[in-house]
Order: C-alpha cells, then sequence, then structure tokens
C-alpha cells in the first residue's frame, strides 16, 4: 500500500512539473480603428476648417465596421515658440457621431469640420480620435497651423447667365501688407437654400479675375461668392468670402 502511494505521488509530480504553472485566461484583444487619413487643416477667413478621410480598416488590417464617431481636441500656441514640441491636445472640441454625419451627408467618406472659435495671430494644434460603438479608441492624429489675419475678399462681383454657362468677374483685391503674396482666387457656388461648399469649383488658383462655369444646368438658381488667396510664411491663407452673385442659366 506503501508503495502504491508513494507511485501516485511521484506521478503527480511529473504531471505538475511538465504542465507548468497555470495562469488566468487572457480575453482577446479588441481590433481598433485605424487612424484617419488624408487631414488637411485651411485657414477660410476667420476659422479653420479641418477635413480628414473616414479610415475603413482596423489597426491589424481588418475591415472596420463598428465606428460610431470622432472625438477632436484642440490646444493652442504661441506663433513666437512655433509647435514642434507641441503636448498633445487634452482638451476636448468636439465629439462627431458618425451616423447623424452621413445622414446629411450622404456617402460621403470625408469629414469637414469648421472652427470658427479661433483667434488671429495665434496657433492651433488638433487631435483626431476614432473611436468605436463600445466606446475604444483607435490610433490619433495631430496636426497644426498658424491662424493669421486675413485678407479682404475682392469686391464688385458680377455675373452674366448664359444658356448653360455663367460667366463672373470681380475687381482684383488689394493686399499692401510686407511680406504677403497675392495667390489667386478660389470660386464656390451653391444652389438654392443649400450652403456654400468648403470645396471650391476651381481645382487651382485663379490667378485672373475671370472665371466661366459650364457645370450648370439651365433654369437652376446658383449663387457665386469668391475667395482671395495669399501665402503668408509659407502658409495658404484664404480671405472672408465675397458678397454674392446670383445667376440662373437659361436657353436664349
Amino acid at each position: 500500500m506503501n508503495l502504491l502511494r508513494t507511485l501516485s505521488v511521484a506521478v503527480c509530480l511529473l504531471i505538475v512539473a511538465g504542465c507548468g504553472k497555470v495562469g488566468p485566461v487572457k480575453p482577446l484583444q479588441k481590433a481598433l480603428p485605424s487612424a484617419v487619413s488624408n487631414a488637411t487643416l485651411d485657414q477660410k477667413g476667420n476659422a479653420l476648417l479641418l477635413a480628414w478621410d473616414i479610415p475603413t480598416t482596423n489597426q491589424d488590417g481588418s475591415p472596420l465596421d463598428n465606428l460610431a464617431g470622432f472625438s477632436i481636441y484642440r490646444s493652442d500656441y504661441d506663433l513666437d515658440k512655433g509647435c514642434p514640441e507641441c503636448r498633445p491636445p487634452k482638451n476636448l472640441l468636439r465629439q462627431i457621431d458618425l451616423a447623424y454625419y452621413r445622414s446629411n451627408n450622404r456617402d460621403s467618406q470625408r469629414i469637414s469640420l469648421w472652427d470658427s472659435a479661433v483667434e488671429e495671430e495665434v496657433g492651433y494644434r488638433y487631435r483626431i480620435v476614432p473611436y468605436t460603438d463600445d466606446n475604444h479608441e483607435g490610433g490619433d492624429l495631430l496636426i497644426h497651423r498658424p491662424c493669421f489675419t486675413a485678407p479682404y475678399p475682392p469686391a464688385g462681383l458680377q455675373g452674366e447667365a448664359l444658356d448653360k454657362q455663367v460667366r463672373l468677374n470681380w475687381q482684383a483685391a488689394e493686399e499692401t501688407r510686407q511680406g504677403i503674396e497675392l495667390v489667386g482666387y478660389n470660386i464656390y457656388r451653391r444652389s438654392g437654400d443649400n450652403y456654400f461648399s468648403a470645396t471650391p469649383l476651381n481645382s487651382s488658383p485663379v490667378a485672373a479675375t475671370a472665371y466661366e462655369d459650364f457645370q450648370v444646368d439651365n433654369g437652376i438658381l446658383y449663387t457665386y461668392a469668391i475667395r482671395t488667396i495669399v501665402r503668408l510664411d509659407d502658409q495658404l491663407v484664404e480671405s472672408p468670402l465675397s458678397t454674392t452673385a446670383s445667376l440662373q442659366p437659361q436657353r436664349p
């Protein structure tokens, strides 16, 4: 009997030694959203326009199918000191509910956020963080730029409505400040009661003081406005919108 008991104890010791220490079972880690991409930060008048592409994958490359929205944090900094070593912003500026945003911007794969609570001659830094429907945050992205005193918009905007065509002309903007280069103009358009798009009609700055719009339909009332573009400290800055001109193309 003693021999049998001794053999049983030995077998148990071998089993424990071979299996090693048993620890708690670790839960599987959740896939987290990738950081946003193609982020831009532009000054348009006395506001900053922050925009980015909506991520479609998680950090592990799997499809992102539970994205709920974005948290945007903001901080400011002194232009004289710059922002090479700014700490990540911790003050929440806004949260964007993706479902609500897409209900008002169908099929949009890009988010645009206007920030008008800014001051001239101050720098601003933003941190964009995507989050899932169970409140898990993904990778973040940081972007910053200065906010300068905006140039004046051009004056005297006029137009002529033709058959499937609109012609615009305006007076050249004046810019006398030292170190500022006049780059050209951006043309913005809206129809009906819609807001002006954040994206101009022209793909590159218009150097002349005239523009022809062929992407119009007869019988629809279009409203146009212009922004002056200047270059200051390697940054492009746009003016506020000019006065508007409303035109309705018609067959002769």
